[in-house]
């Protein structure tokens, strides 16, 4: 089998470990956020996502189009997390016979204005019928200077693009019965695309990068295991959303714990060179923040204000299975 990518911890992974195995000398380059495929001198960045009715999203929490442009976001994220350029998307969907169009309709809007916001065009798809809805994204972009999750080095900077803590604050309030904020229901339902900010990464030397889907500790544990080295988050450090804050509160949760284990988050975790100064971060299209550095060894080290912490969990569809 051939994992070019070493995966992280977690029975999801064990999964795709076991699959991979099965799969011997037909498995080939798995590990990354993309598969990566030479083409006619160019290297393309191919990878797919997968929205399922109940278990990603709930239609009385969002719109048709709303689902679409999510489920599309979520797969044109694997683009960023490698800085590759998007470039087409095919839509696969399955709904229920008797399935209202208006409703098919939306979804189908909502894809064609993720692709737009990304630069991306809709090229192909399938349509099935399905017992609940279900939204399969594959997208193709160009990786002309690829950043993989390998390649983060000791002394290294670990930043975050944007906020975190919006989308769990919007679904702390659905899950209580109660209406998210504006701002985070957008955090939601609309992630907004950090292409500009993988390209501005790439440009500035980013050894290895990820996007945030399953939580902060999850994701850059995967980024740590790919690499071959630890990281130390300094949790007083980590960009929260507003909306986060006034949610923790509610929990009576510590505000920094509640942003660290928001999934589907869809933003950018990204190790960068020491020599990258603070000026050059600044010119960053999305705001960008230093939550901590690489160093040798295995696993992730957290502290809050200079005293030992824990992260919490990232999420794993099966965890308890």
């Amino acid at each position: 089998m051939s994992l070019a990518t070493p995966l992280g911890a977690g029975a999801e992974f064990d999964r795709i470990r076991g699959f991979a195995a099965r799969w011997r000398e037909r498995a080939h380059g798995l590990g990354d956020d993309c598969a990566f495929i030479e083409s006619g001198g160019d290297v393309l960045a191919v990878s797919i996502d997968l929205a399922v009715e109940n278990v990603h999203f709930r239609r009385d929490w969002m719109t048709p189009a709303e689902i679409g442009y999510r489920a599309a976001s979520a797969a044109l994220s694997d683009l960023a997390a490698v800085a590759a350029e998007p470039l087409a998307l095919l839509l696969a969907l399955g709904a229920p016979a008797r399935e209202p169009t208006a409703t098919l309709d939306g979804i189908a809007d909502g894809v064609g204005d993720a692709c737009a916001d990304a630069g991306a065009f809709i090229v192909g798809g399938d349509l099935s019928r399905a017992d609940s809805l279900i939204v399969d994204c594959c997208v193709i972009g160009r990786a002309t200077a690829a950043v993989r999750r390998r390649g983060a080095k000791p002394g290294d900077r670990i930043v975050v693009t944007g906020q975190l803590g919006g989308p769990l604050a919007a679904l702390t309030a659905w899950r209580r019965g109660g209406t998210p904020a504006p701002a985070a229901r957008q955090r939601f339902v609309r992630p907004a695309p950090r292409h500009e900010a993988a390209r501005f990464l790439a440009q500035h030397r980013a050894r290895a990068m990820i996007d945030v889907s399953d939580g902060l500790a999850a994701d850059l544990g995967h980024l740590l295991v790919a690499s071959d080295v630890a990281g130390h988050v300094r949790c007083e450090a980590m960009p929260l959303h507003p909306d986060a804050l006034a949610a923790a509160r509610e929990t009576g949760e510590e505000p920094w714990r509640f942003a660290a284990r928001s999934g589907e988050e869809y933003e950018l975790v990204a190790a960068l060179p020491d020599a990258v100064t603070d000026a050059e971060l600044a010119a960053s299209p999305v705001p960008l923040t230093v939550i901590g550095t690489i160093e040798a060894g295995s696993g992730v080290r957290a502290t809050l204000n200079g005293a030992a912490g824990s992260l919490p969990p990232g999420h794993d569809h099966f965890a308890s299975a």
